[in-house]
């Protein structure tokens, strides 16, 4: 099954948990590889499906450093969820 199978078949699933969470960052994530799939005009391979989800997770540990920088433990939390998240893929 390919990436954005699973991630399909996951969104279904947090929606149907009704885990806003995670259904927000797997929704992230899917708009993030149709983009680039689309920037690229063909399919993604495995290594350039990694390198999109790596991209995200590095915009998320920056996102925590500025919204700890800026006392917001609240969104830095939420952040960090995605990370979480988006590690499993």
């Amino acid at each position: 099954m390919s990436l954005e199978q699973a991630l399909t078949a996951d969104i279904v699933t947090a929606m149907k948990a009704k885990d806003q969470t995670k259904l927000t960052a797997l929704r992230m994530l899917k708009t993030a590889l149709t983009n680039k799939n689309i920037e690229k005009g063909r399919a993604l391979d495995e290594a350039e499906e990694l390198q999109v989800v790596s991209t995200l997770v590095k915009q998320r540990r920056d996102s925590i450093d500025q919204f700890t920088k800026g006392g917001r433990k609240d969104l830095a939390d939420k952040e960090q969820a995605e990370i979480a998240i988006l590690n499993s893929y």
